[in-house]
């Protein structure tokens, strides 16, 4: 199958090797090319970890054009502050036929990057989806190099209400649906994100250590049983959210101990027994995705949502004001909220369909 990768990151390489490995042909995309000048020559992808070896890759490039043309599956791997811009690009080649899969949406990435296509005059009916999270848990080592350290279990997916999403996954390459679990809701993998819950307040939380000279094992070192409880109040919002949405989702530590096979009686437990940290380290500042992404993507819509659902959401409440002040950035005004995605978000309680989208922003057209 043809099948293309948008984002040479760390789970843009993982997949590309994972994806090639299993026979498909690999078109990858990344913006900048500097950053891709290795893959160009090379056009392969050295795996290690549970994935070892050389895969070929049949394109690599920074024109969108050359690999939406290609492929008829694209899988966007990039963080949630490039959907839109994504959406952007990719609106005058995606047809009826495309498959997008957004790895993974965060909170209403499908929604956000329909909306997008739908501003620049695509309204062909391009399948979306949104996964709860990547498959891998991985780390980029060089331009052509990745350490793919595991492969996560029943990893979620959804798309918009109405669609027929076991046939659109009887489109992807096959291998891909031993690792994803359909759900019901886009609540359940927006929502259901657990991203904004391990990344955003322990990075803050450390921001002595982020910013010192020290290399210190995110996981392992940054989650204290403290920060560990911290972020459970966290987690337990999210939770309420998600059941006043009527779509109740599992807690982080059912998650941890779901997706990796391992047993524990806490979060923390879970962290420090989980393998598959011991090799994850902090990254060397604040300017990384676990705040950049993570809080207007994910805090921001589930904080929104919370109040609008009449929930104190005291906790996540406090982790975007620290960063707002740590930072000096306003996240709420950058974040996702469904006031900006045309939507209302109650709605999700019986499903949002893609045609909600573009009547409402055709109603906006007019207003304006």
């Amino acid at each position: 199958m043809r099948v293309g990768i948008i984002g040479a990151g760390n789970s843009g390489l993982a997949m590309a090797a994972h994806l090639s490995f299993l026979g498909n042909k690999v078109y990858l995309w990344n913006r900048s090319e500097d950053n891709i000048t290795d893959l160009i020559k090379a056009k392969k992808v050295e795996a290690i970890g549970v994935l070892v070896g050389e895969f070929r890759l049949e394109q690599v490039t920074s024109v969108m054009r050359e690999v939406v043309e290609c492929a008829r599956v694209i899988f966007v791997t990039t963080p949630a502050t490039s959907h839109k811009e994504l959406a952007k690009l990719m609106a005058p080649y995606l047809t009826d036929r495309h498959i997008v899969i957004l790895n993974p949406g965060r909170t209403f990435g499908a929604v956000d990057f329909k909306d997008e296509l739908i501003r620049n005059g695509n309204l062909s009916s391009v399948s979306i989806l949104e996964t709860q999270t990547i498959i891998y848990t991985c780390r980029k080592l060089s331009q052509t190099k990745v350490n793919i350290i595991a492969l996560k279990r029943d990893v979620l997916i959804s798309t918009f209400s109405g669609e027929d999403i076991e046939e659109i996954m009887s489109r992807i390459p096959d291998e891909l649906n031993k690792f994803y679990k359909i759900t019901d809701s886009m609540v359940e993998t927006s929502i259901g994100n657990v991203g904004m819950i391990l990344h955003c307040a322990p990075m803050l939380l450390n921001t002595g250590w982020v910013e010192s000279p020290h290399k210190f094992k995110y996981y392992r070192e940054g989650i204290s049983r403290t920060v560990a409880d911290f972020i459970e109040k966290i987690d337990r919002e999210r939770q309420e959210v998600a059941k006043l949405l009527n779509h109740p989702v599992i807690s982080a530590k059912e998650w941890l101990q779901h997706s990796y096979d391992i047993t524990c009686d806490s979060l923390y437990d879970c962290i420090q027994s989980n393998a598959s940290y011991e090799e994850i380290f902090a990254p060397a500042n604040l300017q990384y995705r676990y705040i950049f992404e993570d809080i207007p993507y994910g805090l921001v819509p589930l904080e929104s949502m919370g109040k609008d659902l009449g929930l104190e959401m005291k906790n996540t409440e406090i982790v975007i004001n620290l960063a707002n002040a740590l930072l000096d950035v306003d996240f709420r005004a950058l974040g996702r909220t469904a006031g900006k995605l045309h939507f209302d978000y109650k709605k999700l309680m019986k499903g949002v369909t893609a045609e909600d989208l573009v009547e409402n922003t055709k109603k906006e057209e007019l207003i304006f």
